[in-house]
């Protein structure tokens, strides 16, 4: 046979088997559409992945941004109400004291550093008084914000548009309230600035990366702040037509994709109101950057199957032409295959991801050079090798479950795991196994690709961390502490196992802020966070719930007695002096305890529990804790409802003066009054001070309430001067809680000032436990009292901790003896031996002594006949309202006497 037969006898061949043709055709047409279809699915696959990876970080960033807007509003909006308190019925058209009401400004624009300014405007827009004490001549009377306070009598909080301020030239939003005069007309508003910088800085400080945009708007889809910056576009409205559909629909929440209406970039969007307020925040992310993967994924797969497709082409048009042809090309089409084998092997490897394909008995067919890198080993140790052979076992193990489960269900199958990695380190991969079918549909191995998502890993856990964790002391926050509550109840719910839940709250913290300021409570706060970590189990959870308040929950205890002797342990470490910026400091923790199951089935039960028993505790004295007991919630509502009281009475003046005779006990003459404050409840009929001042001092309404007292006073004081009475001395009582405020010098010399009266006439009593406490702080405070010309008085001496050496450093004019000691005199030795040695205290201190609580005559004897002159009680008589008392004063000597 020569070399002509044989391609004859290949023809004849082909034209006796047309069948051969199309079968040929058919299943070349066949794979290419098998290879085609199965890359669409993973490329269908691999870009619905991408989508819900990106989807849940942008919704944990926007989580993020929102809280951090919302408690921003929420921190200013606490100083606006604050200076609404104080102001409201203040501004009444006549003169105020400027430097006091602008040193009140200034140390309340020293709590919301986010703030630039805090300023008040009267009824006509002018600015009157400013926390930088420099008033701006600029008014706002043409602001919108401004208008709506003035229509709006609620005095709700107004959040401005984004504006460009006219004083400090920048842009800002305002936060707002009005302020009433005293018949509730609108008399102007305290004002706040925020800038758009503040925002911007701590979008910047999230090192989001250049393909990630955060947009800060307002309902009107207005630019505030945006990260990056983009200074021309602020204040100006966004042109989005996807934005502004999904506001129209009322949604708080939601995503879309679009073009920015800033750069012309097309990002996935995720929007979220701020809270309750009309801001909202807008987080995107660049398309290209997030589908960068996927789209040189489908580029390579288009070319692949390109290539596949001119192979196929080219060989079935070969094949048709001849028998004979095919014949001789059959070594070209080999190496063609070969070499579209090296192409493909090229374009396997080009992929970043390792990629892998087995056989039916799970063995290597075919990987890339990113799985070789990874494994570490040579194609000689893979190829033909199982995954056991080529990876450490625990590693292997899930491989190979995986690779089974794809097998048996025919389905493809994903998870997430991290993996050692060539030189010891560990990377975070999706493992992705997709079951090979052949032509007749049966099994014929399982494609593979890890996809390392380490970055996107370690980002969502960084945003997770943030969610779930205090930024200032790094504890567990609310949020975390309730999961991991949910989770304890859950398990000791079949069991019924013991848990317990401890609220701290630190004692006198708030000392420590109004004194040293706010770094040094941050400081103190981190100390404090530290102690309490180190002395705790790691099985027991530690959380700051805000502020100086913290919580623990315990498990796995078998008797409340570990509970308690936990708890005393908190106590005994946090009142060991701390040394923060060069101070020592001393504070208390109060702890309130519930446990499960007997103080509440859930959580919200069990919290509420433990911060009504801490109450208690911070009642007894602080520096304890109690467990809670269900005649608590009866106390603690009870206290609520005063303190809600307490707040509707200073806006409802419903608090009246009531005034004490102080006299010379043996001649009856009036030498001073008492201010004694008086509280006629509209339901509750008059609660006596006993009961509410405690409240009031708890919940600092006792500044508030102390003010109006002394102004009252002051102003009592002078009308009955100007109605030709002979003055006599106003004695008012200070709070501890009052001594505390820095600027209370001011607001005694703003009284005095307001109502005219000479400071001689005025004079502040100071129970003696006050000063034991920041001593030099007080000493340096009272002396400058004295100095304006006030007199000063000790109140409650002998029942207190003070001694001879405070009282000689102490610019005091007068010693108060308390009605405990004046009370069975004479009959009792013991308190007739302590007035004595009182009066005789005095005397060698050269300060004059007055005893209140005299109600008999014999009372009144034995402290005349002592060196006693001055009294106080109801023997000379009892406290009255201002009318009653004038009846008396207008007759001359109204008072018992010789």
């Amino acid at each position: 046979m020569d070399s002509q037969s044989i391609p004859l006898k290949i023809r004849k061949s082909v034209d006796a088997d047309p069948w051969r043709r199309m079968l040929m055709i058919a299943l070349g047409i066949a794979a290419f559409l098998t290879y085609v279809f199965l890359g669409a699915i993973g490329l269908k696959h691999t870009y619905d992945r991408e989508i819900e990876f990106i989807q849940r970080s942008q919704e944990n960033l926007a989580n993020v941004l929102e809280s951090h807007a919302r408690s921003t509003v929420d921190k200013v909006d606490t100083v606006l109400l604050a200076s609404q308190l104080r102001l409201n019925g203040v501004l009444a058209g006549e003169p105020q004291d400027a430097t006091a009401i602008n040193a009140t400004l200034s140390r309340y624009l020293g709590l919301i550093g986010e703030s630039q300014s805090l300023r008040i405007s009267d009824q006509n827009g002018h600015f009157i008084f400013d926390a930088s004490g420099e008033v701006s001549s600029a008014s706002i009377s043409d602001r919108a914000y401004f208008q709506r306070n003035q229509a709006d009598p609620s005095g709700k909080l107004v959040i401005s548009e984004p504006l460009f301020a006219r004083i400090t030239k920048n842009w800002v939003i305002t936060l707002s309230r009005r302020i009433d005069d005293r018949q509730g007309r609108f008399a102007g508003l305290v004002q706040a600035a925020v800038r758009a910088d503040y925002f911007q800085d701590f979008y910047a400080k999230l090192d989001l990366g250049p393909s990630r945009t955060v947009t800060l708007m307002d309902d009107q889809m207005r630019l505030i702040a945006r990260y990056p910056v983009v200074p021309d576009k602020l204040g100006k409205p966004f042109d989005s037509p996807s934005l502004r559909a999904l506001l129209g629909q009322g949604k708080s929440q939601g995503s879309y994709t679009a073009k920015s209406g800033v750069d012309g970039v097309e990002r996935i969007y995720t929007v979220r109101k701020v809270g309750d307020f009309p801001l909202y925040v807008l987080v995107g992310h660049a398309t290209s950057d997030y589908l960068s993967n996927w789209r040189r994924q489908a580029v390579w797969g288009g070319v692949s199957a390109l290539v596949l497709a001119v192979v196929l082409a080219g060989w079935i048009i070969v094949w048709l032409r001849t028998y004979d042809e095919a014949r001789r090309l059959a070594k070209g089409m080999t190496e063609a295959y070969e070499t579209n084998l090296r192409r493909t092997r090229a374009l396997l490897d080009s992929l970043p991801d390792p990629a892998w394909l087995t056989d039916r008995d799970q063995r290597m067919i075919a990987v890339n050079e990113a799985y070789r890198q990874l494994s570490g080993r040579d194609l000689q140790q893979i190829l033909g090798h199982t995954v056991t052979d080529i990876w450490p076992e625990s590693t292997a193990q899930a491989l190979r479950v995986q690779d089974v489960r794809a097998f048996s269900t025919r389905m493809q199958q994903r998870r997430e795991a991290t993996q050692e990695v060539t030189g010891g380190g560990l990377r975070y991969f999706e493992y992705i196994s997709t079951p090979v079918l052949d032509d007749r549909g049966q099994l014929a191995g399982v494609a593979g690709v890890a996809r390392d998502i380490t970055q996107l890993h370690v980002d969502q856990e960084r945003i997770r961390y943030l969610a779930e964790h205090d930024i200032l002391t790094d504890l567990p926050n609310r949020a975390l502490l309730g999961d991991r509550m949910a989770m304890a109840l859950a398990d000791a719910m079949g069991t019924q196992a013991p848990l317990a839940v401890l609220f701290l709250d630190l004692d006198h913290f708030k000392f420590v802020n109004d004194t040293l300021g706010h770094e040094v409570g941050d400081q103190l706060l981190q100390q404090v966070s530290q102690r309490m970590r180190a002395h705790l189990d790691d099985r027991d959870t530690i959380s700051r719930q805000g502020g100086d308040e913290f919580a623990v929950l315990m498990q796995g205890f078998k008797h409340l007695a570990r509970v308690a002797n936990v708890a005393q342990r908190m106590i005994d470490v946090i009142k060991t002096p701390f040394v923060v910026d060069g101070h020592e400091l001393m504070v208390g923790v109060s702890i309130g305890i519930s446990a499960y199951p007997q103080d509440g089935p859930d959580i919200s039960t069990l919290l509420k529990n433990a911060d009504t028993a801490m109450y208690q505790a911070k009642a007894a004295g602080g520096n304890a804790y109690r467990f809670f007991t269900p005649e608590m919630n009866i106390r603690i509502s009870e206290r609520v409802a005063l303190e809600n009281n307490l707040r509707r009475a200073i806006l409802g003046h419903e608090f009246r003066l009531h005034y004490q005779p102080q006299v010379d006990g043996a001649t009856g003459a009036l030498i001073g009054l008492e201010a004694l404050i008086r509280w006629q409840h509209p339901t509750l009929g008059d609660v006596p001070p006993v009961r509410f001042i405690p409240v009031a001092e708890e919940s600092n309404l006792i500044n508030t309430i102390g003010e109006w007292v002394l102004r009252e006073a002051c102003r009592q004081s002078r009308a009955w001067i100007d109605q030709g009475y002979p003055p006599v001395v106003m004695a008012v009582n200070l709070s501890a809680v009052q001594l505390r405020q820095s600027d209370l010098p001011d607001q005694v010399s703003s009284a005095l000032s307001d109502a005219g009266l000479d400071p001689q006439w005025l004079e502040l009593e100071i129970t003696e436990s006050a000063f034991i406490r920041d001593t030099d702080r007080i000493i340096d405070m009272l002396l400058r009292l004295n100095v304006m010309g006030i007199k000063l008085s000790v109140d409650d001496f002998g029942t207190g901790y003070s001694s001879l050496g405070y009282l000689k450093r102490l610019p005091f004019n007068r010693i108060k003896i308390d009605q405990s000691f004046v009370r069975e005199l004479p009959d009792s030795e013991d308190d007739a031996g302590i007035v004595r040695a009182i009066v005789g205290i005095a005397n060698s201190l050269k300060k004059e002594v007055i005893a209140e609580g005299v109600e008999q005559p014999e009372q009144r004897d034995f402290l005349l006949q002592n060196g006693c002159r001055l009294m106080q009680g109801y023997h000379f008589g009892r406290p009255m309202a201002a009318d009653a008392l004038e009846l008396l004063m207008g007759h001359g000597k109204v008072f018992p006497g010789d």
